[in-house]
């Protein structure tokens, strides 16, 4: 009894580890796969000269490719979810960056309060929107969508 316990507890030890590692390699190929997309905005970006970053023409690469379904959502949404994770990483340079000009920060933080509290505003905004119309537009093509079904 003690024995096929002890065999139990060992194979359900192996399988945590052995999804613990799948979920690993899942996680880094899709880092992997957003990278790649990174890379291809960054080609574009230095070839064309636009004045738009790699990384958001790399998203929208990605947009592209989930909209023609080239890409489904699932094979990129860990490790965007890891990705979007670790996004206050990215906040620590202006930590620093406040703490080394104080300064600068005492005279003139107003309008660095201003331009941050109007720029938050505007995004707040047009993401609600954006959200609003793509509802309506969804809600719109399921109604026609059952229209279409229901009269042929």
């Amino acid at each position: 009894m003690i024995l096929s316990n002890a065999k139990c507890c060992f194979k359900l030890a192996m399988n945590t580890k052995l999804n613990m590692g799948k979920q690993l390699l899942k996680l880094l190929l899709q880092l992997g796969v957003l990278a790649i997309f990174w890379w291809c905005g960054n080609l574009i970006h230095q070839k064309l000269s636009l004045p738009i970053s790699s990384g958001i023409l790399g998203m929208f690469l990605l947009l592209a490719c989930l909209f023609t379904g080239w890409i489904k959502l699932e094979q990129v949404a860990l490790g965007a979810d890891a990705a979007l994770a670790e996004l206050v990483l990215l906040f620590i340079p202006i930590a620093v960056a406040v703490v080394q000009y104080k300064q600068l920060f005492l005279s003139e933080g107003w309008q660095i309060v201003v331009s941050i509290g109007l720029g938050t505003m505007l995004v707040m905004l047009s993401t609600s929107l954006t959200i609003h119309y793509a509802y309506r537009l969804k809600k719109y093509w399921h109604a026609r969508k059952r229209l279409q079904h229901g009269l042929r």
